[in-house]
């Protein structure tokens, strides 16, 4: 099977009389099965992402708005073990897991993959 995978670290502070923090990991997968590319995806943060989508690009590279040249995408709380994107399998696939800037602002990148 054919895999790759690509992760992000991503520190939360917060301030109070002493300063906490923790760090928390997202993680896209993609794989072949079955002759297409499937997704899958996820994190260590006890939160999901605000209005997190998985997002196929029809382009050849990242867009500078995350919404822009779309082929395929899905919510980041569905089917996060394995989503089949009726796309074939190969390179040149740019995936990404996108989120919204808190609070309800422009989606930003939150992981970014390239399929070799």
């Amino acid at each position: 099977m054919n895999e790759m995978v690509s992760t992000r670290n991503i520190t939360d502070q917060a301030q109070a009389v002493q300063t906490q923090s923790a760090t928390y990991t997202w993680y896209l997968n993609a794989y072949q099965l079955h002759g297409n590319l499937w997704l899958s995806w996820q994190t260590t943060a006890p939160f999901r992402a605000q209005q997190g989508q998985i997002m196929v690009y029809s382009s050849q590279f990242f867009p500078s708005n995350p919404q822009d040249n779309v082929k395929t995408w899905q919510w980041d709380n569905i089917s996060s073990n394995g989503w089949d994107t009726g796309l074939p399998w190969g390179s040149g696939w740019y995936c990404a897991w996108n989120a919204q800037r808190s609070p309800n602002g422009p989606y930003t990148y939150v992981v970014q993959l390239v399929t070799h």
